[in-house]
């Protein structure tokens, strides 16, 4: 006969295991997104590029406007990649010193690392954010498409990449043991 759950499995209360749960979610969330904005973007440049390019071959004429949406698109595709190489945890990293701690100084270092990265995500947001509003008034000339919609990715990418490692800084706190960081198990081939 089983016993009942009790209030704490192996020492860790149970809403530590829902919190630990809704974060997961979360980030299953956010790593849809960014493979969907990452899809998208990817494959509109690529269409606008090979139709404008058999215009140009085959008809001698082309789509004026087919350079200028990636300079939209582009931005949006690189910051979708940056949400999905942070929430994969597949950033670069140097982890030959960090491997040879025990498991404590390995969840330090990790949530140090989490840490610095949403400071640092913060005080980019902080800085570039009287650019990303600047960029309203530059029109690109074909599309007539205000700049704004290509430097707002900047925002998204780096507000979801802190967003991202405080929620793996608190999945730290909650009892989580640090990510493996061995490129043989983290590589995205």
């Amino acid at each position: 006969m089983s016993m009942p759950p009790s209030d704490t499995e192996a020492g860790r209360p149970h809403w530590g295991r829902s919190v630990r749960a809704a974060l997961a979610m979360v980030t299953r969330g956010l790593d849809g997104l960014a493979a969907m904005l990452v899809v998208v973007t990817l494959s509109a440049m690529f269409v606008a590029l090979l139709v404008n390019v058999i215009l140009r071959y085959v008809f001698s004429t082309g789509i004026p406007w087919a350079y200028e949406i990636h300079s939209i698109l582009f931005p949006w595709l690189v910051a979708g990649g940056a949400v999905m190489a942070a929430v994969r945890g597949r950033n670069i990293a140097v982890t030959a010193i960090v491997r040879l701690l025990p498991e404590l100084g390995r969840r330090i270092v990790a949530l140090a690392v989490h840490v610095i990265i949403v400071v640092t995500a913060i005080a980019v947001i902080d800085t570039s954010f009287p650019i990303v509003m600047a960029s309203r008034f530059s029109i690109l000339a074909e599309t007539r498409i205000p700049q704004i919609y290509g430097y707002a990715s900047l925002l998204f990418g780096f507000a979801l990449v802190a967003l991202i490692a405080a929620m793996d800084a608190a999945r730290l706190l909650l009892g989580e043991q640090a990510r493996d960081t061995e490129p043989g198990r983290t590589s995205m081939g």
